[in-house]
């Protein structure tokens, strides 16, 4: 990577930035299903990360998705899923791992899963999801690509006992989808 190309990636960690990505992400959760435009010029995942974490909070990355470099930047706490504030997979493969759900008296004390997925356009291989929900006027339909079913059928189970459960960010290229613990989501899986 060269001079240049190394300053408009570090982009993603710039103030200016970040703000317009934490307005993209504070649409996403608003408007559940909607895919949100990100700003910078490194990848989704790791333009997400930059903007909602800081050495406050515990990640856990058990897909190995983060190289050394990006983890310095990010400054968290590394740890298990079983424990962890922010958790990074990817959607192709199945949870193997009970994330925190948070309890009635702290239910913000559930976890926030971040998922990459290959994409949200309507292909063969694509889900199709239809959600529902504060923020959906009526209902939303989405498509997402390389998102195994057991993703959905574990979240339907972890936000089950509302408003305890788990809110998620799919991401994907430099797009990204956020499903709060309130959106109800249909499909064939």
């Amino acid at each position: 990577m060269t001079m240049p190309d190394q300053a408009n990636y570090l982009s993603t960690y710039t103030p200016q930035v970040q703000q317009l990505n934490f307005k993209a992400l504070m649409n996403a959760f608003a408007y559940p299903g909607s895919i949100q435009n990100l700003h910078g010029q490194s990848p989704a995942l790791e333009q997400v990360l930059a903007t909602l974490i800081d050495g406050e909070v515990t990640l856990a990355d058990p897909d190995d998705m983060l190289n050394g470099d990006v983890r310095m930047r990010l400054e968290a706490r590394m740890t298990t899923p079983e424990s962890a504030n922010f958790i990074v997979c990817l959607g192709n493969r199945q949870p193997a791992f009970q994330p925190l759900l948070g309890t009635l008296e702290e239910p913000e004390k559930g976890a926030t899963l971040v998922v990459q997925v290959q994409g949200f356009d309507a292909t063969a291989a694509a889900l199709k999801l239809t959600l529902t929900g504060p923020g959906i006027q009526k209902e939303n339909t989405l498509n997402v690509a390389a998102l195994n079913e057991a993703w959905l059928q574990s979240r339907a189970f972890w936000n089950a006992a509302f408003p305890t459960g788990v809110d998620f960010i799919l991401v994907s290229e430099n797009h990204l989808v956020a499903w709060p613990r309130t959106t109800q989501i249909q499909g064939d899986f």
